[in-house]
């Protein structure tokens, strides 16, 4: 049996958003997804956010430390927003060329 694995191209883009468990503003990681929405992590505790929801905490030791480095080190390799590149990079992804 041959099981293939796709995962979705993501779009990464800088934002500073109020984090729900540090309870103030700060770096957050936002990386849209095509055909599944926006991942929001941050850059300070790692925790995440999809529609709304907290997502699952990782039972790994060192997990937090290691969620935050990863969101901050695509945060500053995402650089300035550009609306007009996000919208090319959406239109290419689900094949809407108009």
């Amino acid at each position: 049996m041959n099981v293939i694995v796709c995962r979705a191209r993501r779009y990464s883009i800088r934002r500073i958003l109020r984090c729900a468990t540090c309870k103030t503003q700060r770096r957050m990681l936002v990386q849209d997804e095509a055909w599944y929405g926006s991942t929001i992590t941050c850059c300070h505790c790692g925790d995440s956010w999809q529609d709304g929801e907290r997502t699952l905490r990782s039972n790994k030791r060192g997990w937090r430390k290691e969620a935050a480095a990863k969101a901050t080190a695509e945060w500053l390799a995402a650089g300035t927003y550009d609306p007009a590149a996000h919208e090319a990079w959406f239109r290419a992804e689900t094949g809407d060329g108009a």
